[in-house]
């Protein structure tokens, strides 16, 4: 039974607690990023489809940091992520938010003089394999894996056809469409595999005419699988109305929650969606102001897992629409 002098005890106890946790939070006076700037890579434009999320996340936690924060978009072009990577170490910021797009080797000059500089350089969205850097964002083999169950999970079985438009060359977006064919290979599914190209990865209505033509040419296929790209996949619909294809008559997954993905699920155009939540792509980077202050590093976050199929879609509708998710 809880007496009156112990709940009395307990109240002085937290309070005591409490009144050291305040007393600690005064000492910390430097917990925020104020008079640091850092560059932020954001990926494409501002405000498109795969973007927005993670400009709002970083902004809301620069905002909270008190961080001066300079955007950076590229359109996904990774040559000039490079260059905005080294027009920022020029800057000399206290930080600097870069993509691994580009892969590890061709960011290596650049990493090599933000480190002489004494810069700290945190990554997202992509990682750069074996530099050690602070991540955040996808295990992106986990999730190319992630999609090829979700894919034969729903319905994709042993000697049906699919095919994976994707990349696989680049060695980080090449993991995610490995770890997706590897689920078609363990499932019995064969597949084609068609690289997207630089200029469908600017502008994804490119992908329209080559995915239909497609189609059209192989009405044996029963599943198109887009590992990777946000863009790509909320076209889907305009891709199967192009080729004449009916809502639901192939089994259809891709990368990234939008308006357009929401419409396509409802719709039943699209089957199943991987969502990285780019929101937290662009608000934990900014905790390199902990390394700033701090030393703390090699924090490794992914941001990835869930899946958006009709079934949930409406759940997470309203933050899609307000752009956090």
């Amino acid at each position: 039974m809880i007496t009156r002098r112990a709940l009395f005890g307990s109240a002085i106890a937290f309070g005591l607690i409490g009144g050291l946790g305040l007393a600690a939070a005064a000492e910390v006076k430097d917990v925020t990023g104020e008079g640091m700037t850092i560059y932020f890579q954001m990926g494409g434009n501002s405000g498109d489809t795969a973007t927005l999320a993670r400009e709002l996340g970083a902004k809301a936690a620069a905002d909270m940091l008190k961080v001066n924060l300079v955007a950076q978009y590229s359109g996904w072009d990774k040559q000039k992520m490079i260059e905005q990577a080294n027009q920022a170490l020029a800057a000399h910021p206290d930080a600097i938010i870069v993509m691994g797009h580009s892969g590890t080797d061709a960011m290596r000059k650049f990493l090599d003089g933000a480190k002489a500089d004494g810069i700290i350089v945190v990554t997202n969205n992509t990682q750069l394999p074996g530099t050690g850097l602070s991540y955040f964002g996808l295990d992106n083999y986990a999730a190319g894996v992630l999609l090829g169950e979700r894919m034969v999970a729903a319905g994709l079985k042993k000697g049906d056809k699919a095919v994976v438009y994707g990349e696989f060359t680049n060695i980080a977006h090449g993991d995610i469409s490995r770890g997706t064919m590897e689920q078609f290979d363990k499932a019995g599914v064969t597949y084609d595999k068609l690289q997207w190209s630089n200029e469908a990865v600017l502008d994804p209505s490119l992908a329209i005419p080559v995915l239909a033509s497609y189609l059209q040419s192989n009405p044996d296929v029963k599943a198109i699988a887009v590992p990777g790209h946000g863009g790509i996949t909320a076209i889907l619909p305009k891709i199967m109305e192009a080729a004449g294809k009916a809502p639901g008559s192939l089994i259809t997954g891709g990368y990234d929650i939008s308006a357009a993905a929401l419409d396509g699920l409802r719709k039943g155009y699209i089957t199943v969606v991987v969502d990285q939540q780019p929101y937290l792509q662009g608000f934990m980077p900014v905790a390199a102001v902990l390394q700033k202050r701090y030393g703390i590093s090699g924090l490794m976050l992914n941001t990835g897992g869930g899946v958006i199929t009709k079934d949930n879609v409406e759940a997470i509708a309203a933050l899609v629409e307000q752009g956090v998710r």
